[in-house]
């Protein structure tokens, strides 16, 4: 990939990140906190591309599938109604798949117990990024004029995942 291509490439992610950090600061509300969290995963992952030159194409590959989930996570944060809030959340589970399997991707190069630890963390977030479909499930069910709880409930578990997903992401980079 020539070096034009990656400039242009980071770039236009560079960009986008930097429109989920003013979010993270123009809000003010619970959500704040978990932007500025999707905001530093991407940073540090946006850094770990510059540094592993002989990984380019993997590394800017797994910074793009992690900033479609921080896109798909805002937009479910600043939802204001129950629809668009499952449809941003499914649209995020779906860019949680895709994250994984480029993790996984890159666990396989590992050797040893290092490959064992990852793809046990990998693993780990595959359950709970179950839990999340799970959840929303449940509150699909159990909404009833209450939708501000149920999301709650699946923004409670799309923490968890997101936080152990930004430990193991920079354990592998």
């Amino acid at each position: 990939m020539s070096t034009i291509t990656i400039d242009k490439q980071l770039a236009e992610i560079r960009r986008r990140i930097d429109r989920l950090e003013g979010f993270a600061q123009a809000d003010t509300a619970a959500d704040g906190p978990r932007i500025r969290r999707h905001v530093d995963a991407l940073r540090r992952e946006e850094a770990s591309v510059l540094v592993a030159p002989d990984r380019l194409d993997e590394k800017l590959g797994q910074l793009k599938t992690r900033l479609a989930v921080a896109e798909n996570s805002v937009v479910a944060d600043v939802s204001d109604e129950w629809t668009a809030f499952a449809r941003a959340v499914e649209d995020e589970l779906r860019s949680w798949d895709t994250y994984l399997e480029r993790l996984q991707a890159t666990a396989a190069t590992k050797d040893g117990s290092a490959r064992e630890r990852a793809e046990a963390a990998i693993a780990d977030l595959r359950t709970r990024r179950i839990a999340v479909c799970d959840r929303l499930a449940q509150a699909r069910r159990d909404v009833n004029g209450a939708w501000y709880v149920q999301r709650n409930h699946v923004s409670a578990a799309r923490d968890e995942l997101e936080q152990r997903a930004d430990e193991l992401s920079a354990k592998i980079m």
